[in-house]
């Protein structure tokens, strides 16, 4: 249970959550599996699969929860191969074409027809609350995912939730690249992403490349600001920084895992929790510090509501 993916949320700084008043708002809405009538479900499930597990996870003051998502398979093809049909017979039948807004209506019969009969599919999306940092850390970067989660959390929860308030990152990244002026935790490896800002169609992908290099420098003075950035911390890991403050491609080295290991787990549960306390003890010391160098102001100032999210 490593994070590959994370986006970061301020949470309401009065508030400091414990397993047992969590868990009782989230088994309002634990998942169950979807009706066949209906296209999809979502609920919370144990972190760690088990019979009968926790909803929540605590290691270390952090508290682990996990929202599970059935979706229906219904391949468009299949869709429209049924509604033609459909609509030949009827047109046949009356010795018409149908209108618009009448094969609308068939098409929504044609799913209603096919759910009970579809197949299912299973995800879970992970996230922990840091009640040190007040911070929510999602496990994705998917913008359809997110938005159900931080519904569900929301209706869940009722808390507050707040989007970091950072610089312009394409333009401090962009500055990192022309000065190499960033804390010496960090260090800007070999990939990034460049687009001119006036000429959305002008994009670069730098890999394996030195960012430094007279070539790449002279992109930068042309106008291109880096949209996405390949750093290191502490040489413990290797993450993209994305200028929606999102982290892509986190790698943990070795050295990291080792320690994991050096702690002899022996049951699901026990790895499970030595590999959230190395994973969400890192992201702490490795967040703060990289948010000391991107946010407008200190993240508890920041008051900048999430917005468009559904309760």
């Amino acid at each position: 249970m490593w994070f590959k993916q994370i986006q970061l949320f301020q949470l309401s700084n009065s508030t400091r959550y414990s397993a047992e008043n969590l868990t009782e708002k989230l088994e309002a809405l634990a998942f169950t599996p979807c009706l066949p009538s209906l296209p999809e479900s979502a609920g919370w499930v144990a972190p760690v699969d088990e019979n009968n597990g926790p909803l929540i996870r605590t290691v270390n003051g952090n508290l682990m929860l996990c929202l599970q998502v059935e979706e229906k398979i219904l391949p468009a093809t299949v869709i429209r191969q049924e509604l033609n049909e459909i609509i030949k017979q009827v047109e046949t039948s009356e010795n018409r074409k149908l209108r618009q807004k009448e094969k609308y209506s068939l098409k929504d019969e044609v799913i209603t027809t096919l759910l009970p009969r579809a197949f299912s599919k299973l995800a879970k999306v992970y996230a922990y609350i840091d009640n040190n940092n007040h911070w929510l850390v999602l496990g994705t970067i998917n913008a359809k995912i997110t938005e159900k989660f931080l519904s569900m959390f929301k209706k869940s929860i009722s808390d507050e939730i707040y989007a970091v308030a950072t610089n312009k990152l394409a333009s401090t990244m962009t500055l990192w690249l022309k000065n190499q002026d960033y804390l010496p935790a960090f260090g800007i490896e070999k990939t990034c992403l460049l687009q001119d800002p006036n000429k959305q169609g002008r994009i670069v992908r730098c890999q394996q490349q030195d960012l430094f290099a007279n070539s790449i420098q002279a992109l930068i003075k042309d106008g291109c600001e880096a949209t996405q950035l390949a750093l290191s911390w502490h040489d413990r890991v290797q993450f993209v920084l994305a200028d929606d403050c999102s982290l892509r491609s986190i790698q943990f080295q070795d050295e990291v895992i080792a320690q994991v290991k050096e702690m002899e787990p022996e049951t699901i549960q026990q790895q499970f929790d030595a590999d959230f306390l190395i994973m969400s003890a890192i992201f702490a010391d490795m967040l703060n510090e990289l948010l000391s160098m991107v946010v407008k102001k200190p993240m508890k100032e920041s008051k900048i509501p999430l917005l468009e999210v559904p309760v």
